[in-house]
């Protein structure tokens, strides 16, 4: 195995399977060509263009999940309209079109746009959610107004590239404010919702190098929402406490192993406590740091899970009250002087044994991402019961064929969360 750092050639030629920060893995062996295991093999939907990126959510507050695919920027060319275009699904498993655009909101921008970062919050408290969007190619968010993403050229000036985004009530004064990690200005921007649509900034929070990815959580448990912000230049994660007022302090900083990619909140051991974990590619694991209550993270171990792990979501497929994993491996495979995108999945279960570190999990069970034979480079993994049928199902983006799968659950019934 071999880390790239450099890929530009490969990026360039597919930037729908490449994002910010991706350092790729080089291998020898193909992706894992497993089906019928652990899911039943994939449905695959194509769509008008790819992307990696999924989001779950429920847009119209109806109760069910519905999905919304965002299609990046293609090229660092002029590019056209559908760079930057969303669309909003809703899940009808039963069909072979599973994923359905009818009456669902869509958005195209006047010009190509990247997007990297979204949060859905009713900001102006009508009833409806409202999307907000960084433009990370700029100095601008992009405000969609619920429920038909109305473009009223609501724009919001905050520092150079913003590249993640997260909203709370950060002075709990019932509204939702935001924060931005801003990658050409290595900081982080919070503003306060005034209403009527108003975002003030009231701080700017400086952060190490090159910050890829905001989170938010309750870290020392005091109902106050707190921050934490992954860097990939300094592969560092910074934990910020929120005084309530819409401040921040900085508590402390964690090391990541080299090339994180993904950061994600949850409650792994499911003792109550909002916990830490990163993905790294060229380490090959997850690391997972504990939470004891006061928000320290001393207790740390790394996880392995597959080849070059991106994306990942958590639930608890065997029920032992222990989160398990489903990540998207991405690397590259050469073979025959042929150098090609390429990827698989793995499931990382717990074992029943223990609820931390080593002993409490399993080797990932590896399993193909695609019916494709070169492969593909998974993009995010969304875990639902899709169907109703109590069973776990996964959605996941595959770019480089402009498709998204749908894995019917088979071995496990599963919960999404903690018992």
């Amino acid at each position: 195995m071999k880390l790239l750092h450099a890929l530009p050639f490969l990026c360039m030629f597919s930037l729908l399977a490449c994002r910010s920060g991706d350092h790729l893995v080089e291998e020898d062996t193909p992706p894992s060509t497993v089906m019928d295991a652990l899911f039943f093999a994939p449905k695959e939907q194509s769509l008008p263009v790819g992307s990696a990126q999924l989001i779950r959510s429920d847009w119209d507050n109806d109760g069910e999940v519905e999905l919304l695919v965002p299609v990046p920027q293609r090229s660092e060319g002029p590019g056209t309209t559908d760079d930057g275009r969303i669309q909003a699904f809703t899940l009808q498993p039963q069909s072979s079109e599973w994923l359905q655009a009818d009456d669902r909101p869509s958005w195209t921008p006047s010009e190509p746009r990247w997007h990297q970062s979204f949060v859905i919050e009713d900001f102006d408290l009508d009833g409806y959610n409202d999307l907000m969007l960084t433009q990370s190619d700029s100095v601008y968010l992009q405000l969609l107004k619920g429920p038909n993403w109305l473009d009223d050229n609501n724009t919001l000036i905050v520092d150079l590239t913003p590249i993640s985004l997260q909203a709370g009530d950060w002075n709990n004064d019932g509204l939702k404010d935001i924060a931005v990690a801003n990658r050409g200005t290595d900081s982080i921007s919070i503003r306060l919702n005034n209403g009527n649509d108003n975002f003030t900034t009231t701080a700017s929070l400086d952060t190490a190098d090159f910050p890829q990815q905001l989170v938010k959580g309750d870290w020392n448990e005091d109902n106050v929402t707190d921050l934490a912000s992954l860097s990939v230049g300094e592969n560092l994660l910074q934990l910020w406490k929120g005084k309530g007022d819409g401040t921040f302090e900085k508590t402390s900083e964690l090391d990541t192993p080299n090339s994180p990619q993904q950061l994600e909140v949850a409650d792994f051991d499911c003792d109550g406590r909002q916990d830490l974990a990163v993905s790294s590619r060229s380490a090959e694991v997850l690391r997972i740091w504990y939470n004891d209550a006061s928000g320290n993270f001393g207790n740390q171990f790394d996880l392995p899970a597959g080849r070059g792990p991106s994306s990942f979501d958590v639930a608890d497929f065997n029920e032992d009250g222990v989160l398990d994993f489903v990540v998207s491996n991405r690397f590259v495979v050469v073979f025959a002087s042929v150098t090609t995108l390429s990827g698989d999945m793995a499931l990382v279960l717990s074992n029943s044994s223990s609820t931390r570190g080593a002993t409490a999990y399993k080797s990932p069970e590896l399993f193909a991402a695609t019916h494709h034979l070169q492969g593909d480079t998974p993009g995010d993994i969304v875990i639902e019961d899709v169907d109703g049928n109590g069973r776990l199902d996964l959605m996941a983006a595959l770019p480089q064929q402009a498709k998204v799968a749908l894995f019917d659950g088979k071995e496990f019934h599963g919960r999404l969360a903690c018992p």
